[in-house]
């Protein structure tokens, strides 16, 4: 069982984080009820995937400075599916991502994707195959997980999250987490495949 000291501690290693950052981010998530909490020390809530999720995106977008921190969390959790590319269409048969309506369904879900055998086994052995992309300003969420290629024919889960008409701004940030960072949460909180 992982606690959130457990998350916030792999989260700031995994991502380069200062952990006051990461700390302080988990701190403004309790207290908006976006974070299991239960207890302290022992008695500490065990972390889900969906509290990784949450911490994950609250880390990846910026935030208005006096803005709402948690309504700005809760509206990219929110983001709805707008648009799943599988190819072929029996690749995602075993993912639970391909059932997410949301960007937060979706992000959780990935943490379970990457147990997968046939995903986790390309993961450990150094090559990424599992992307989540978020937009900087948390307009859109990208989930990607790639099959084999060459010799086979492409193989594909793409999933884009979004409300509406993506504004266009001449310098764009994209934060990028490779699968091996969900992996390793995922190992973390003894996830299982089944979401």
């Amino acid at each position: 069982m992982a606690t959130s000291g457990d998350l916030a501690k792999a989260l700031s290693e995994l991502l380069n984080e200062p952990f006051s950052t990461v700390d302080l981010y988990g701190r403004h998530l309790r207290a908006a009820g976006l974070l299991n909490i239960k207890g302290y020390g022992r008695g500490a809530a065990a972390m889900t995937a969906r509290d990784a999720a949450v911490w994950l995106i609250a880390l990846a977008i910026d935030h208005e400075r006096g803005g709402d921190f948690a309504k700005e969390v809760k509206r990219v959790l929110a983001l709805p599916l707008l648009d799943a590319i599988i190819v072929p269409d029996d690749f995602a048969d075993d993912l639970h991502c391909k059932s997410a309506k949301t960007a937060g369904e979706g992000l959780a879900s990935l943490f379970h994707d990457t147990l997968v055998p046939r995903i986790r086994e390309v993961l450990e052995a150094g090559r990424d195959n599992v992307i989540a992309s978020f937009d900087g300003d948390g307009q859109s969420i990208f989930l990607s997980i790639q099959g084999s290629h060459y010799p086979e024919v492409h193989r594909a889960a793409l999933l884009t999250f979004q409300r509406g008409e993506r504004r266009r701004r001449n310098i764009e940030k994209t934060i990028t987490v490779h699968g091996r960072v969900l992996l390793e949460i995922a190992k973390l909180l003894e996830l299982t495949t089944a979401a």
